[in-house]
C-alpha cells in the first residue's frame, strides 16, 4: 500500500536513450577516378582519329604521315606545311674511279688549268656544290614528271567530257616546260571560262580546277608565282577600274583557292598582275587567249640546294 501510495505521489520519469549512430561512407576515394576517365576519352578519341584515317584519301594519309614524321615542318597555328617536301635524296659525290684519270674524292673535286701566269691555278670544287647541281637536276625532273601526269589527266577527262562546254573548258588548260619552270595557263574564252565576265569571281569550274592542280603542285618543293594577264580591250571607265585592276584581282582569286587547297605555307612567292603587258598572241591583242591566269612553278637553282646544304652541314 505505501509502494504504491509512493509511485503515486512521485515523479514517474522515463530513462532518457541518447542512440549514436556512426555513418558508415564508402571513404576518400580522391582523384583516380578522373585519370581512369580521361584514359577512357583519350582512347576514344585515338580510336576515331585511326577510323577517320583510315577512311580517307591517300593525300590526306600522306599528310598525316608527313606531320608525325617531322612535325617541326608544320605550322602549329594552321597546320600547314611550313618547309618544301622532300622528294629525293641527297646524291653521295662518285667515288675514285679505276682508270688513270683523278676521280671525285670524297670531300673534294680539283680541276687543274693552265692560268696566265706561270704555273697552275687549282680550283677546288666542293662535293657539296656537286651534289646541288644533281639535285637542281632532280627536282627539274620531277616538275616535268608532274606536268606529264597533269596532261594525261587533264587528256582523260576530255574524253570522258559529258558536254562539249565541259571539253572546252579542259582543253583551255595548257601546261608547257620551259627554261623557267612548269608553266600551267588557264585560257578564257569569250563567254569566260574561268572567271565572270569584266570579274575577279571565279566560277564553279574553274574553282575544281585549281583544287585537283593544288593536290599536285603541293608535292613539289618548287615555288609558285601567280600571274594575271587580260587582252587589250579596256573598260569604258578606266580610271575607276581597268585592266591592271582586273589582272592583279585574277590573280589573287587563284591564290586564295590553291592556298586554302593544299599548297604549303609559303610556295606561293608572288602575285602579280600584268594587264596587256605580256600578251600571249602578240599578233592580235584582242584575242581572247591573252585573257589568261599563269601558274609558274619556277624551278629550283643550284644555288638552292647549296644554301640548303650548307646548312644542314652547320647544323
Amino acid at each position: 500500500m505505501a509502494e504504491n501510495e509512493h509511485n503515486s505521489s512521485g515523479h514517474n520519469e522515463q530513462p532518457i536513450i541518447i542512440k549514436k549512430i556512426k555513418k558508415g561512407g564508402h571513404g576518400h576515394h580522391g582523384g583516380a577516378w578522373k585519370v581512369a576517365y580521361a584514359d577512357f576519352v583519350t582512347a576514344m578519341m585515338a580510336f576515331f582519329i585511326v577510323m577517320w584515317i583510315l577512311a580517307s584519301s591517300e593525300e590526306v594519309k600522306q599528310s598525316v604521315s608527313e606531320y608525325f614524321n617531322s612535325p617541326a615542318d608544320f605550322s602549329v597555328f594552321t597546320g600547314k606545311r611550313t618547309s618544301p617536301i622532300e622528294l629525293f635524296d641527297n646524291i653521295a659525290p662518285p667515288s675514285t674511279g679505276d682508270g688513270d684519270g683523278e676521280g671525285i674524292g670524297e670531300t673534294s673535286l680539283t680541276w687543274t688549268f693552265e692560268g696566265a701566269k706561270e704555273g697552275r691555278d687549282t680550283l677546288q670544287v666542293s662535293a657539296v656544290y656537286l651534289e646541288a647541281v644533281k639535285d637542281s637536276l632532280n627536282a627539274q625532273k620531277q616538275v616535268e614528271g608532274t606536268g606529264e601526269e597533269i596532261k594525261k589527266e587533264i587528256e582523260k577527262m576530255i574524253e570522258n567530257a559529258k558536254t562539249e562546254e565541259e571539253k572546252n573548258i579542259l582543253s583551255s588548260i595548257k601546261i608547257e616546260i620551259t627554261q623557267e619552270g612548269m608553266r600551267i595557263e588557264l585560257l578564257e574564252s569569250f563567254d569566260g571560262n574561268f572567271f565572270e565576265i569584266g570579274s575577279a569571281k571565279l566560277k564553279q569550274n574553274a574553282i575544281n580546277i585549281l583544287k585537283q592542280l593544288s593536290i599536285k603542285i603541293m608535292k613539289l618543293p618548287n615555288y609558285v608565282e601567280i600571274e594575271g594577264h587580260t587582252d587589250s580591250r579596256g573598260y569604258a571607265n578606266k580610271a575607276a577600274y581597268g585592266n591592271w585592276e582586273l589582272s592583279s584581282d585574277r590573280a589573287n582569286s587563284a591564290r586564295k583557292v590553291l592556298e586554302t587547297s593544299g599548297l604549303w605555307q609559303g610556295q606561293i612567292t608572288s602575285v602579280a598582275g600584268f594587264a596587256d603587258r605580256k600578251l600571249r598572241t602578240p599578233s592580235n591583242p584582242f584575242d581572247f587567249s591573252n585573257r589568261r591566269i599563269s601558274i609558274l612553278v619556277r624551278n629550283m637553282k643550284s644555288t638552292d640546294f647549296i644554301s640548303k646544304n650548307t646548312e644542314n652541314e652547320n647544323e
